[in-house]
């Protein structure tokens, strides 16, 4: 099953793709993009670098073995939104309206 996850590697990358489990001691990531932190006039804010983007395994899955990966876990919604504008349908998660 694929779901976005961040995966954070023993080298500190963190980077959101879609993950799926493979029966070998590691994942598939799909779509990897890196997780990096800009500083803008408005203050740092989170945005994406390409991640391995030009071999042929980014768009089936690159194979990285569980031994290089130091957690795995879910991102917040925002920034599902911001990957899913780029490689998912566009459809936003909307945030849960607060009550009155």
């Amino acid at each position: 099953m694929k779901s976005e996850k961040l995966v954070t590697l023993k080298t500190n990358h963190t980077i959101l793709a879609q993950v799926s489990n493979t029966e070998n001691n590691s994942v598939l990531l799909k779509e990897p993009v890196q997780v990096v932190l800009q500083q803008t006039q408005q203050g740092p804010m989170m945005g994406f670098a390409p991640f391995l983007e030009y071999c042929e395994e980014f768009n089936h899955g690159i194979e990285i073995s569980m031994d290089d990966v130091l957690c795995i876990t879910t991102p917040s919604r925002e920034l599902v939104n911001q990957y899913n504008q780029v490689f998912g349908s566009g459809i936003q998660i909307a945030s849960a309206i607060p009550k009155v």
